[in-house]
């Protein structure tokens, strides 16, 4: 072998180490690529159409529905109107989602009611902003004069002692004239122009009186627009998260215990999208001439409804559905789950489903309207707002360890102490930043009780998805329509706080009636059955009944 020979058999032989180096860093890439791809080709793409349609879905209602009650209140529109509204909204959703169901599983029609529905949830909510300019009260105060004349007299000895009280004085030429009106109007003095004299109107507190001037427009005519939109704009979309339910559960075949992480993503987009768009609008004021108030521009909120919206139609048409076999969610048998209500204690426990939808119902539209008169913010209500759903998505990824170690009767005993614990801090706290810790308790109230409810009617055979929907119709339709209904008459007449208040001690008998009925036995001395159901971790729909 020659010199030279030797030399590059020497050089292929300090090549080889870096050859078998490269070798492996190729290798170490291969690998890395066939991880990705691995991972992607896991990713179960129809269960992410199924995410991202309640990721939009809910986002565009966060945008917006927590804040539609401020809005009407800027737009005059009373407690009472308000609470019809609402209450007519749930009611018809409780009437037209198992019709909708019913048509739609007949005629193999899904999809297409489905995005139907939808286009209607655009439309009737882009209405609401969309409303003529003229059908809107005009900011001003009546400025006419009013003569009153009565002939009643009394001898009067009145202390008191005002804590608070806005007055009005003024000068004049007039003629002082002293008399008594009676109490239903109020005491004041009058006068005719002939004297120099001070005039002054002093209310007094056992007497229902207004010292100040009401607006002169009359709201009545924009209510009947809004009752209008949301009757039309409900009739349609009513069947939207209840089809969207049965495409996921149907897409998850026997793996519905994961339906929860699906439904995860709604909670997660309504949160952010909530706080993110309200603390937007919080720096855009414009002046109410009326109120003597900087009005917050909800009309962003509505836009971003907008986009959301048209993202969870695009998404939708991606949806597969099977041949209906029963096993929907729109379409449960009432009646036969009707029969099982002649058990007194299956039908009390309905009766605490009904209360805690009345409550969520009641909470969910009065809570920033009450805020909103105790001076509250909209950053305030932003972070309330991302405070709940971050409760609620909390609880609901620990609710089975709750449910497996204390029961599901339990959890509701705990969840009815904590509704009553929020109602009686509205009532007496005063300052809105102190309303902020209490809402921690959001995920008892909600998720912790909703997932008991689940829980509890999965415990019998062969009725589960029956009891299921009953139990959302008396949850998310009868309650949050007698919620809305019935606290726009209490805040009307009594106010928010004394409302407060009143629920408050109504969710304390219920409370202690739930646990007396649970002591009681039934007939065979045999305790009433209650299983843990882990594919029970439900999602309570917001979309349909917030403000």
């Amino acid at each position: 072998m020659t010199v030279g020979e030797k030399q590059e058999e020497k050089l292929q032989v300090e090549n080889e180490p870096d050859n078998e180096h490269d070798e492996d860093e190729s290798q170490s890439e291969e690998n890395n690529q066939s991880c990705c791809t691995d991972y992607l080709a896991n990713v179960n793409r129809e269960r992410l159409v199924s995410k991202l349609f309640y990721f939009c879905f809910f986002s565009a209602f966060g945008a917006l529905w927590p804040y539609l009650a401020l809005y009407f209140k800027q737009l005059f529109i009373s407690p009472r109107q308000l609470g019809i509204l609402v209450s007519i909204r749930s009611s018809l959703q409780f009437i037209f989602t198992p019709i909708w169901g019913a048509f739609a599983d007949k005629y193999h029609k899904s999809k297409c009611v489905l995005l139907i529905g939808l286009c209607f949830w655009f439309i009737s909510t882009i209405s609401i902003a969309v409303i003529p300019s003229h059908e809107k009260p005009t900011a001003c105060y009546k400025m006419n004069s009013i003569t009153l004349y009565a002939n009643t007299s009394a001898n009067i000895s009145i202390a008191s002692q005002l804590e608070k009280q806005r007055s009005t004085s003024g000068h004049g030429n007039a003629r002082l004239i002293d008399h008594y009106i009676p109490w239903a109007l109020g005491f004041f003095r009058s006068y005719e122009p002939e004297e120099s004299v001070t005039f002054k109107e002093v209310p007094f507190p056992n007497f229902k009186t207004h010292p100040s001037p009401e607006p002169i427009a009359d709201s009545s005519r924009l209510f009947v627009s809004l009752l209008s939109i949301t009757v039309v704009g409900v009739m349609f979309a009513s069947p939207t998260q209840c089809l969207a339910d049965t495409a996921t559960i149907q897409l998850l075949g026997k793996d519905t215990h994961e339906y929860g992480k699906q439904a995860m993503w709604g909670s997660v987009g309504y949160g952010l999208t909530a706080f993110v768009v309200g603390a937007s609008v919080s720096g855009q004021k414009h002046y109410n001439p009326c109120s003597k108030e900087m009005n917050t521009n909800f009309i962003p909120c509505f836009y971003v409804f907008a986009v959301y919206m048209l993202c969870a139609i695009a998404v939708a048409t991606r949806f597969q559905y099977q041949p209906s076999k029963g096993e929907g969610k729109c379409k449960p048998s009432i009646l036969a789950g009707l029969k099982i209500l002649k058990n007194f204690e299956y039908a009390f426990f309905m009766f605490v489903v009904f209360f805690c939808g009345t409550a969520t119902g009641f909470i969910q539209t009065f809570l920033f309207w009450h805020l909103r008169e105790l001076g509250g913010e909209q950053i305030l209500f932003s972070l309330i707002t991302i405070t709940n759903s971050t409760a609620e998505v909390l609880t609901y990824l620990f609710s089975d360890r709750f449910l497996s170690h204390i029961g599901p009767f339990k959890v509701i005993y705990v969840g009815l102490v904590c509704y009553a614990l929020r109602f009686f801090y509205y009532s007496y706290c005063s300052t809105p930043w102190l309303f902020l810790p209490i809402e921690l308790i959001q995920g008892i109230t909600t998720a912790a009780i909703w997932s008991s409810f689940v829980s509890y009617v999965g415990s019998k055979p062969g009725l589960a998805s029956t009891l299921q929907g009953l139990v959302s119709g008396f949850y998310t339709g009868l309650g949050y329509a007698t919620g809305g209904f019935m606290g726009g008459l209490m805040v009307h007449i009594f106010g928010s706080s004394t409302s407060f208040l009143v629920f408050g001690e109504i969710s304390l008998i219920v409370l202690f009636m739930f646990i007396i009925v649970n002591n009681v036995r039934t007939p065979d001395n045999q305790p009433l059955p209650v299983t843990v159901l882990k594919q029970t971790k439900d999602y309570v729909p917001k979309t349909n009944n917030e403000n």
